[in-house]
């Protein structure tokens, strides 16, 4: 899968005509001389979610600062409830779902996951983007409507399984090569890669009888393509989460994101090429940038992505989806979504959202979808902002019951009002 080609989709969200990103009510908004902000809040215990609450029991900080609740709303799938109202806002129901998927291989459990999304949440209203490494396919209300939910269903997984087959070809190409030459470098360290039947039906002449010298600088430029296939672009993901706070509406985005394998050189084979070449410095030198390159530092600044996406007002899902790697004598399939994981992850806990390690996509779906079917919508005063001010932190609390669960969005970026 292509990560770069995923967040250029992203780019043409912003430009392509026609299209229209509904977003969560803005953060700020100008009622006379006060200013008010808003926050989505989960409030559980041992996972149920707690529905009794009054406003009694929230307090509300900003910066460390306690802030005057203005209203506060229950909302329950379609069904509202006005806990409290000092101030009157306008409150939309429906749910802009955008599905993102990054895998390197289907999964049929994908295509049940959007089946139960269809048939089990949908709900009439609701909008479906689903970003594919191909193309955005987005679908109005008005479009679901006119279709049966399973002929809706069964055109979405034809569409993810297609592309994502098409849009990995070239990173499963050179994932593929990458093995070959792999294999083909473990000889020269005293011993055989065993079988591998997905490279094994090929013939690869141009691994068969070449030296150290010329596989080693193959390998490590094989490795380089397909790190920069997957490399995920921050400035774009920034410009994804500027675009949904530009927008109205409750957006819920569902990343499925599969776990990724790099195939290297066992460190027990490195140690014994190091031994064997020690009296030929190139290779050796050779050999010490594959160190280097392994244990390169992650891309992402993970609090620069959390931040923005919190911003956004979106609910931020992150679906890790475990997959076992394959074994092959010599060879280590190293996992290379380290960097990623530890970003996404920090940004759905940013947001309210789920961060979910699992083999069973339908499951990572339905904790996202649950997680953003009930909630408290609070609205509370806040200080005018200015062109500089940064990043407000929210802290909701609940009185007397320290054993509730609190989940919300971290905070925002203000932006000043014009007139």
């Amino acid at each position: 899968m292509n990560l770069k080609s995923l967040f250029l989709f992203y780019l043409l969200i912003l430009v392509v005509p026609g299209i229209i990103y509904p977003q969560q009510t803005s953060n700020n908004q100008q009622a006379g001389a006060e200013y008010s902000a808003s926050v989505m809040v989960r409030v559980l215990k041992q996972h149920n979610f707690i529905s009794n609450l009054t406003v009694d029991d929230f307090e509300v900080l900003e910066d460390g600062l306690p802030r005057k609740i203005e209203a506060i709303y229950l909302v329950d799938k379609l069904n509202l409830t006005r806990i409290f109202e000092e101030k009157r806002y306008p409150i939309s129901l429906n749910k802009n779902y955008f599905i993102l998927v990054q895998a390197s291989d289907y999964d049929k459990k994908l295509g049940e996951a959007i089946d139960h999304l269809i048939n089990n949440y949908f709900l009439p209203g609701d909008t479906l983007t689903l970003i594919t490494p191909i193309k955005i396919y987005r679908f109005h209300p008005e479009t679901l409507s006119g279709r049966p939910k399973n002929y809706i269903s069964q055109e979405l997984q034809n569409i993810m399984r297609s592309d994502i087959i098409q849009g990995n070809r070239e990173y499963n190409n050179v994932l593929k090569d990458l093995k070959k030459i792999t294999r083909a470098m473990v000889k020269y360290g005293g011993e055989s890669a065993g079988i591998d039947p997905d490279v094994e039906t090929e013939s690869d002449i141009t691994t068969e009888d070449f030296t150290i010298e010329y596989l080693l600088p193959r390998y490590k430029e094989t490795l380089e393509k397909l790190d920069s296939l997957r490399l995920v672009d921050q400035n774009r993901f920034l410009l994804f989460s500027r675009s949904l706070k530009k927008s109205p509406g409750n957006n819920v985005v569902i990343f499925f994101y599969q776990r990724e394998f790099r195939p290297e050189i066992s460190p027990r084979i490195l140690n014994q090429m190091m031994s064997m070449y020690q009296d030929y410095p190139h290779i050796i030198n050779m050999l010490m940038e594959l160190f280097q390159f392994y244990r390169r530092e992650a891309k992402v600044d993970k609090e620069i992505i959390s931040r923005a996406l919190a911003d956004s007002g979106a609910i931020f899902n992150f679906i890790y989806l475990n997959k076992k790697p394959e074994r092959i004598t010599g060879v280590v399939m190293n996992e290379q979504s380290e960097d990623i994981y530890e970003a996404l992850n920090e940004a759905a806990q940013y947001t309210g959202g789920v961060s979910d390690n699992t083999s069973n996509a339908i499951e990572g779906l339905k904790k996202s979808v649950e997680n953003a079917s009930a909630y408290y919508l609070i609205y509370y005063q806040t200080e005018r902002p200015s062109a500089s001010s940064g990043f407000r932190e929210i802290q909701v609390q609940i009185k007397n019951n320290p054993g509730y669960q609190v989940k919300h969005k971290r905070g925002y970026f203000p932006t000043e009002f014009r007139q």
